[in-house]
Parts: structure tokens; sequence; C-alpha cells
């Protein structure tokens, strides 16, 4: 229940705001359509990459259960060091007879650490069901590595902080069951540079909220953790393209752009009394595009994003 619960988070935000973003960019010609159009796909697409590698799937690295605490009255802490990768495609604006072409794809890896505290230990519904209601808090950081050659011109920092809520405690004879909620914040990016000669630049700010519903269990030494998510994007954007027609250019194309997406992930994890190793893998998908002629610059913002972590945690 907690899991199916995801889906009744609202879905009216797919990107629906590129089409506001567009119609504020002062289309004068084709060629000019053609730029602006690509340019605020890929807005979209870097606004995107950079919060799933940013949030990932598993919030608390190699579990599905709250920490709790220790004894009565003293929680317990855990420290977490990963590694991320993600991949996700963009725009690869090659010209082609003056207007931008193609598909690739950004690779983003990322270094994070958060620290998290079993705030509450939650209730005991019977003698193997525990943690219900237990709450954990953390903080978290991360350092994103952009690609040059798709147009970043700055790598990520950034942070944020989430609650997870426990439904269950695992135990020898249930799973562990959680949901949990982040917000993150991004900062502020730039895509190419029109002052350094490129036909479009774009600027936006990111931050990221997230959804999470996990499931997980130790089989025959190994946890097992499955999780379902969801994933909204926000912040300013401005685009700036140079007229293609000659002359100066025209930077009134700005607003506000929101995406959201849903995804799922699997991880593996190896506890040695305090210390664990894991790992996960996931798969989020694209965004739905209501944009003039999207697609016929050969990009599909539609296409999905996948994602892997290898991570330590300590717990005391």
């Amino acid at each position: 229940m907690a899991l199916g619960a995801l889906a009744l988070v609202p879905g009216q935000a797919r990107g629906q705001d590129l089409s506001d973003l567009f119609s504020s960019c002062g289309v004068t010609s084709p060629a000019h359509l053609s730029w602006c159009r690509e340019t605020a796909l890929a807005a979209q697409a870097a606004q995107g990459a950079l919060g799933l590698a940013a949030s990932g799937g598993i919030d608390l690295p190699g579990s599905a259960s709250t920490l709790g605490w220790r004894t009565k009255g003293s929680p317990r802490f855990a420290l977490s060091f990963w590694g991320s990768l993600t991949r996700a495609p963009f725009p690869a604006m090659t010209v082609e007879d003056g207007s931008p072409r193609g598909e690739t794809t950004a690779t983003l890896p990322a270094l994070h650490l958060s620290a998290t505290a079993g705030l509450f230990d939650g209730f005991s519904l019977g003698p193997t069901v525990g943690g219900f209601g237990s709450i954990d808090l953390s903080v978290t950081s991360q350092y994103i590595w952009t690609p040059k050659d798709r147009g970043f011109n700055d790598h990520g920092i950034g942070w944020g902080a989430g609650a997870r809520i426990g439904i269950l405690r695992e135990s020898f004879s249930l799973p562990g069951l959680s949901i949990s909620g982040f917000h993150r914040f991004g900062g502020s990016h730039e895509l190419w540079d029109v002052a350094a000669g490129d036909p479009s630049a774009a600027t936006f700010d990111l931050e990221t909220s997230s959804l999470r519903g996990l499931l997980g269990k130790d089989l025959w030494g190994v946890g097992l953790t499955v999780g379902v998510g969801w994933d909204r994007y926000g912040g300013e954007v401005a685009v700036n393209i140079l007229d293609p027609q000659g002359g100066g250019s025209d930077d009134s194309g700005e607003g506000r752009l929101e995406s959201e997406r849903y995804l799922g992930f699997l991880g593996a994890s190896r506890t040695f009394l305090t210390f664990q190793v894991s790992g996960e893998l996931g798969w989020a998908e694209g965004f739905e595009s209501t944009l003039p002629l999207s697609g016929q610059g050969g990009f599909d913002p539609a296409g999905p994003s996948f994602f892997g972590s290898l991570a330590l945690r300590l717990t005391f």
C-alpha cells in the first residue's frame, strides 16, 4: 500500500511549463524557433540529469528500515559516503542547415555524503512487528561533475534534508518498509555562452523534491531492497538565442520550469557489524513535451535515464 500510494502523486506538471518558456522566446523565423525549442529542451534535460544525479534511489544507502534507537532514548546515527553515475539523454545541438540536430547522452559522476539520526523509535504492533511511525532525519550534500562537451559551464554542488518514516522495521519474519521525502537545493547553472560564440545559451536554477517507497529484507546474508520514487525538478530558466539572420540576441525567453517523473530501483547490501557496503541500480522515465514540432531536431525528451551507485555506511 505504501509503495502504491506514490502512484497517487499528481502528475499534471510533467514539463507543461516548457510551453510558457517557449512562447516567451520571441520566435522570428523557423531557424530561431528550432534553436529556442532545442535550448528549452536542453534546460529541462539538464535539470532532470542534475536532479537525478543528486537524489538517486535509496536515500539511506543499504536499508529499507529506519535506524531507530540502540536502547530506549539512545538514537542510532549513520554516516554514509557513496559515488554514483547517471546517464541521461541530451540534445546533441549539432548544427545542420542552420538548425540544431541530434541526440546524445550526458554522463554525470557524483560523490555524496550524508548524516542520519534516528529521531523516534516508533511503536511496536506485536512481538515481531516494530518500528511503526519511527522517524529518521537526514542531511546530505553532493558534488556532481558535469560534461563540458554537452555545454555545461559549471559543476553541481548542493545539499538537502529530509525524513524517513518507518511502517515496518525488518525482523526475522517481516521485511522493512518505509517511505521518505527529501528536498535538495542544486544552485544555479549555465549551458553554453552566446558571448563565446555559441548559437544559444540557457541559465537555470534547480531544486529537487523527492518521494521514495522502499521494501527490503535480508536473505542469506545479503540485504535486498526494491523501491519506487517520484521526483519534481523546478527553477527559474532563461534562454538566450542569437538571431540566425544576424544582429543581436533575444534574451526574453524566461520563466519557471517544473518537470516531474517516476523511477524505480533495486539495491543489495552486505553488513559487517557496524560497517556496510551497498549498491543500487535504477531507471527513471523521460519527460513529456508539449512544444510545437518537438522531436523535429532528433532529440526525444521521453527517453529514459539510468543511474547506479556504490556506498559505504557506518552505523553507531
